[in-house]
């Protein structure tokens, strides 16, 4: 699955997108934290599909998943 990063997020990851697997929100949640620890530093939001979504999600491997840190509008 496609995973977009943006703003502070994209700069800790060092990477707007990345690919990865997992079988839901949960465990992708702690896959990216283990593999960057920075992340737990940073509260944001996740989108999957385009839909923000709170709690635990089943994934497939054709979902797009985005990580949204606040945004500060003007």
């Amino acid at each position: 699955m496609k995973i977009l990063l943006f703003g502070v997020l994209a700069e800790v990851v060092g990477k707007t997108e990345i690919e990865k697997k997992s079988v839901d929100l949960i465990s992708l949640k702690k896959d990216l934290l283990h593999e960057f620890p920075a992340l737990d530093r940073y509260r944001y939001q996740v989108a999957v599909n385009h839909e923000r979504t709170t709690g635990n999600v089943l994934l497939t491997d054709d979902d797009e998943i985005a990580l949204l840190p606040p945004f500060a509008g003007g």
